[in-house]
């Protein structure tokens, strides 16, 4: 079965489907925007800007949500009580700056396993899309999805390694580097019978 993207130049299809052909913001789970903007700003008080900023940043483009994705968000987080907007005069002009509330900080502490079971749930969804993958495809998702695994694995462990104890670290490696060994070998099965 090969995916034909959606060609649609309706309002009603371009706003059923989206301009990349789905719903949602380019493919980010429900909630996780809510859950980044709070994480953010319990880091590090900001402008609504700031964190759109950082998202492109740290997505590298790929996920750009709008104005009209976050300002909403915060104005919720507000009326919530997680965070809380004072005014701040720049240049003329008053922007609001968003700050974590203890409340907001209670909230991030209670649901930690967030990202946890955004990411086992996203990979339960593997088989679904590898069966929407067209076979001229795999070469392409190959090649961007492999670096992608290994730079995930090596940048949770380097930017939160030093608050996970040593022991616990060095099991975490162990089993990483096992699981490495394992695709290595099959790997090089694959490569023989070819």
């Amino acid at each position: 079965m090969k995916i034909v993207p959606v060609k649609s130049h309706s309002s009603k299809e371009e706003s059923k489907w989206g301009s990349h052909g789905l719903r949602g913001p380019q493919g980010a789970p429900r909630g996780l925007l809510r859950l980044y903007i709070l994480h953010r700003i319990a880091e590090k008080p900001a402008h609504g800007y700031d964190i759109l900023r950082e998202i492109d940043d740290k997505t590298e483009g790929s996920w750009r949500p709008g104005a009209g994705s976050i300002y909403p968000i915060l104005k919720e987080l507000v009326g919530e009580g997680y965070i809380r907007a004072e005014s701040q005069k720049k240049a003329g002009t008053s922007q609001r700056v968003y700050h974590i509330t203890p409340e907001g900080t209670r909230f991030l502490e209670e649901h930690r396993d967030i990202p946890q079971k955004i990411g086992r749930n996203w990979g339960a969804m593997r088989k679904i899309i590898i069966e929407l993958i067209d076979p001229e495809q795999v070469p392409a998702v190959f090649a961007s999805y492999l670096p992608g695994h290994f730079q995930f694995a090596r940048e949770i462990l380097e930017t939160k390694g030093d608050k996970i104890p040593a022991g616990e670290l060095r099991y975490m490696l162990k089993e990483y580097a096992l699981n490495l060994e394992k695709q290595l070998d099959w790997a090089n099965r694959m490569l023989k019978r070819k």
